[in-house]
């Protein structure tokens, strides 16, 4: 990590980010600080066209770059109770740019409000709406990462059709009941834990829906992992790895960035490790399409 810009992203992470999620206990507060501090994290690509849509009967924020070809589903992260378009648009947009494909960016419903099975309802109705239209690609980040991987179990012979490829960055794979979550840059483990039961509801549910890695998918897409070297979730996004290769997915390549943290691609267009990481999985998204 050469660049000042870098290290003052990872920075931010540490002693400003972390905090707010440590000392933030209301879903809706902690909403609407994601929202309004999305500016300072990342920047609007040009060439991107922004509309707002509606995918599987929830709201969504399409992003369509100059000449378009191709979809993707992006399911955003947050651990079930935060994010959405505005906190994630930019970061989609830079797919979008990257990719050259049109970025659907679902606006799931939240927990603690709507919990389990909302969130995966709402990705699966998506997915099949887009679907429905023609190939397409599913990305998503964190506890959206969760959800493109329970999306998976929804798929496959008799079912709705694999996804052309998957892209996920540091997702949330093991959602089994004591889980903890160790150290990390960003994510406090008293967060990550209180949401994850705010999403489970008043019992733990069972079965891959919930916790993806509980079942063997019936089938999987080619696949790019990207995460941060020593996160609390990089264990994860290895055993999500194992799993697809086991699904027979083709190639299914973990590309892992030291010195960065919790999906650190929210920085896009303003942090150079984030450029570079979105660029690649671009390539992968252009290499692995229409």
């Amino acid at each position: 990590m050469s660049d000042w810009r870098d290290r003052a992203a990872l920075w931010r992470a540490r002693w400003i980010e972390k905090p707010v999620l440590w000392t933030i206990t209301s879903p809706r507060l902690l909403r609407a600080v994601f929202a309004g501090t999305a500016p300072i994290r990342g920047t609007w690509p040009a060439g991107v066209t922004r509309s707002r849509d509606t995918l599987g009967g929830q709201p969504c924020l399409r992003l369509t770059p100059d000449g378009a070809r191709g979809r993707l589903l992006y399911l955003h992260g947050g651990g079930f109770v935060v994010g959405g378009p505005i906190s994630h648009g930019r970061l989609a947009a830079h797919v979008a740019a990257a990719s050259g494909r049109e970025v659907w960016l679902t606006d799931y419903r939240l927990a603690p409000e709507h919990p389990f099975p909302a969130a995966i309802d709402d990705a699966e109705a998506a997915y099949a709406a887009l679907a429905a239209r023609g190939p397409v690609a599913v990305m998503g980040d964190s506890a959206g990462g969760g959800l493109a991987l329970s999306l998976l179990h929804a798929c496959g012979p008799d079912a709705l059709p694999v996804p052309e490829a998957l892209v996920l960055l540091s997702p949330v794979a093991d959602l089994s009941e004591g889980r903890g979550f160790g150290p990390d840059q960003l994510l406090p483990h008293r967060w990550a834990e209180a949401s994850v039961r705010a999403y489970a509801g008043d019992r733990v549910p069972v079965g891959p829906r919930f916790n993806p890695l509980s079942a063997p998918f019936p089938a999987a897409p080619p696949t790019l992992i990207q995460l941060a070297t020593g996160e609390a979730l990089e264990g994860d996004g290895h055993a999500a790895a194992a799993a697809l290769r086991a699904a027979g997915a083709a190639p299914v390549t973990v590309d892992a960035t030291p010195d960065s943290y919790h999906v650190w691609h929210m920085g896009a267009g303003r942090v150079p490790m984030a450029d570079r990481a979105v660029a690649r999985l671009g390539a992968f998204l252009r290499a692995h399409g229409a």
